[in-house]
């Protein structure tokens, strides 16, 4: 399991990718920035980093988005790496620095720079305060969850989900301990046909609800998976 520095860090490095993919964007916030002014911001968030010393624990492709300059990447792998900001919620909950995880119906609006302080009044020790670690049972518990919704995605378009209870299948493809997870998520009843969300079942979503929630429940699952095993950031596998 990751101790608090490597998660603490980990999100910061996030949530400075996030910004970084968004200056690729002409109109940020509703205004417009000439190219020169974001690649001043760029090399703004690179040393940044570098300052603090956080760089060290980009991965080798965060490293390389974090120095490329303004307009020379390829938007669609800036936009994959941008929409990683969904792990960011995952570790600062594990962390207790949020109370609650988010909906799986929609994607993390909530600016996360004042929780970590992230700027030049930036310290580390200050944020390690607020920090303390969830027990191991559960954030085990939000990892199963977030499988569990990771799964329901990539198994989108099966019949399966008309013809038995949701309990029925879960079971029959996990095993019965799963039950008592399944029960835990919100919304979801067990005699029910699917997976249920505030906008009803799943599988009545339009396939571009389907694929917005595809994406949350991979970096949530992810990033938890990430959390609870030894292996590095771009080394996770998730699987369903």
């Amino acid at each position: 399991m990751k101790s608090i520095k490597e998660i603490m860090v980990r999100a910061i490095i996030l949530v400075c990718l996030s910004d970084r993919c968004a200056l690729e964007e002409k109109i940020i916030e509703g205004k417009r920035y000439s190219i020169s002014e974001r690649e001043k911001q760029r090399e703004a968030i690179r040393n940044w980093l570098d300052n603090v010393g956080y760089m060290q624990y980009a991965t080798r492709e965060e490293r390389y988005l974090f120095d490329k300059s303004i307009g020379k990447g390829n938007k669609n792998d800036l936009l994959r790496y941008q929409v990683q900001y969904e792990a960011v919620e995952p570790c600062l909950w594990s962390l207790g620095l949020v109370n609650r995880l988010s909906d799986y119906e929609q994607f993390v609006l909530e600016d996360f720079h004042p929780i970590l302080q992230i700027g030049i009044r930036h310290s580390y020790e200050k944020v390690e305060e607020q920090c303390k670690l969830r027990e191991k049972k559960e954030i085990e518990l939000q990892t199963e969850i977030a499988m569990l919704w990771h799964w329901r995605t990539r198994e989108a378009y099966n019949p399966i989900f008309t013809e038995e209870s949701i309990g029925s299948i879960v079971e029959n493809t996990f095993g019965k301990q799963y039950l008592n997870i399944l029960s835990q998520i919100p919304y979801i009843n067990i005699n029910e046909k699917d997976f249920v969300l505030k906008n009803g079942m799943f599988a009545n979503l339009s396939d571009k609800e389907k694929r917005y929630i595809e994406v949350i429940s991979l970096w949530r699952h992810h990033a938890f998976e990430w959390i609870m095993g030894n292996t590095s950031w771009d080394e996770v596998e998730v699987n369903t």
